[in-house]
């Protein structure tokens, strides 16, 4: 067999590869935009069982966890807790509901500091201990992914939807 015969069917096998090759490489970004699309995170908002708050306009929402809430929307003064800061579920959180990124979110609560306005929400540590705190706050209001919230608390509508239904305001991409 001839140099010049090898080369070639060695080039047919190079081309041959490509050929089968380059279909998969094409695919490659819907793969990613459907791995992207399951790492979607809703977050449901949750207050006390015993609660007079059953939903709660996406405005609404934003003034109590920027403490904007003077009046209160149900004849009472809400009182928000938060995740820690920086915790996924806050970022998503805060990007959602504030508009807001983590630096974004930092100079706020420094500007309203500043201008002796009230702080914000309190932080907590862990997510048994903020369903513990918000289910024995009646006023209490809190966030965390659906199969997480317990028995103790109850799910709020966001601008009439619950977190299972279409066009529930309050998710993002992880």
């Amino acid at each position: 067999m001839s140099r010049t015969t090898k080369l070639g069917r060695s080039r047919r096998g190079v081309l041959l590869s490509l050929g089968l090759a380059l279909p998969l490489l094409c695919a490659l970004p819907s793969a990613e935009r459907s791995a992207r699309a399951a790492e979607r995170v809703t977050l449901a908002v949750f207050v006390a069982k015993d609660s007079p708050l059953q939903n709660l306009k996406m405005t609404e929402l934003r003034r109590i966890f920027t403490n904007a809430d003077d009046s209160g929307f149900s004849g009472q003064r809400s009182v928000p807790f938060n995740h820690t800061a920086r915790s996924g579920d806050r970022v998503g959180f805060d990007q959602t509901v504030l508009r807001m990124d983590p630096d974004e979110v930092s100079r706020f609560w420094i500007d309203r500091k500043i201008r002796g306005l009230p702080g914000p929400p309190r932080a907590v540590d862990s997510l048994s201990a903020l369903l513990r705190l918000v289910s024995r706050t009646t006023a209490g209001l809190g966030y965390a992914r659906p199969h997480q919230v317990t028995n103790d608390v109850r799910v709020i509508r966001i601008d009439g939807k619950l977190p299972s239904e279409s066009g529930y305001p309050i998710s993002f991409n992880e």
